[in-house]
């Protein structure tokens, strides 16, 4: 019976801040809740050991005060003798995962250019790969990235394997004076919020709606330049970094959720938007391009031509919905994208 370490030391927030952070933790629960909590030794940051043995009775937890160079290198080896595994996995892809371990090692690559890295750390990422034992790949879209880079790695070594929809909530009661339109997006090239701003402004004065942006604008950023210029503080909502009881109110609550990203290797948002009844105006990204038999209520073709959203923002508004359709569309979305089903892929891979 093979055991598994799993690398959470990035991780500090116990309800997980990232997509990756969320992903990681659902990775977790998902094979301790199919039976082989013997079987896993989680690795995480000191700062949330206490909450995951609440959470998960009898699981080992090592904890870790430092993460980051220092413990991938000398400090996870001697970890290692001290607590044996047969598989040390990193559920997310970087520079400086260690591949070697005297175990076998095993990765989820989310997107090869998903955050913005230099090309010296993009190259180490993928001297790592062809290391690495097995590696899981977010979309088929992903398993193409690594072997486009990879000629070495055989095809068969990339396993696909969505990313689970994980911890969905009822969420809280979301009360505004107005009618709202969603975007959980921050002011990055990739997630392409301008896009989002652009397309509001040129529909604001024909709607009631306001526009919330869940995630982080800065003052020096392109997108709160934008609206500061176009004095459009009264129909922009900005709420920052929120708990996610609070963000799935918001999913549960608007009548719109807009996703104009250039680039996703898998794509969470625009699926939990979908996974609670939402009606959902997207890029064609890999996570619900992959979902049979569903449709999004609109695509955006070219997420640079800001009038084409701007049309399709109206048109998804007002296209009418029946909430029996919506809630049948989200019951397909979350049995595709089930925890269950995507840990037993991880736990056949991993031979445990």
């Amino acid at each position: 019976m093979k055991t598994v370490g799993i690398d959470l030391t990035y991780i500090t927030n116990i309800e997980g801040v990232s997509g990756e952070e969320v992903f990681s933790l659902g990775i977790l629960k998902g094979l301790y809740d199919s039976g082989r909590k013997q079987q896993i030794i989680a690795f995480a940051h000191e700062s949330i050991k206490k909450q995951l043995q609440a959470i998960y009775p009898g699981l080992h937890v090592v904890s870790v005060k430092k993460c980051g160079s220092k413990f991938y290198g000398r400090r996870l080896k001697i970890l290692l003798k001290r607590n044996t595994v047969d598989v040390f996995y990193y559920p997310h892809t970087h520079s400086r995962i260690n591949v070697s371990l005297k175990c076998e090692t095993a990765v989820t690559v989310h997107g090869m250019k998903s955050k913005k890295i230099s090309h010296s750390e993009y190259m180490k990422i993928n001297r790592r790969l062809r290391k690495v034992n097995y590696i899981a790949a977010a979309s088929d879209f992903v398993k193409n990235e690594v072997l486009i880079k990879n000629k070495n790695i055989p095809s068969d070594k990339v396993v696909v394997i969505y990313n689970p929809v994980t911890d969905l909530r009822q969420g809280v009661e979301i009360v505004l004076k107005k009618k709202f339109i969603l975007a959980v997006s921050s002011d990055t090239t990739q997630e392409n919020l301008i896009a989002v701003l652009k397309a509001f402004n040129m529909v604001k004065d024909e709607i009631p709606h306001d526009l919330v942006i869940i995630g982080t604008v800065s003052e020096k950023s392109r997108a709160y330049r934008y609206i500061k210029r176009y004095d459009m503080k009264s129909r922009i909502i900005i709420t920052g970094t929120i708990n996610r009881d609070i963000l799935f109110g918001y999913y549960r609550n608007a009548d719109l959720f807009v996703n104009a990203s250039t680039y996703m290797g898998f794509g969470y948002t625009p699926v939990e938007a979908l996974a609670c009844g939402t009606k959902v105006l997207t890029t064609r990204i890999p996570s619900v391009s992959a979902i049979p038999d569903v449709e999004c209520d609109g695509y955006i073709n070219n997420p640079h031509r800001y009038p084409e959203i701007a049309n399709k923002m109206l048109i998804t508004i007002f296209k009418g919905a029946e909430k029996g359709m919506l809630e049948e569309r989200a019951a397909k979305v979350r049995a595709f994208y089930s925890l269950s089903g995507a840990a037993e892929k991880y736990a056949a891979m991993m031979g445990l």
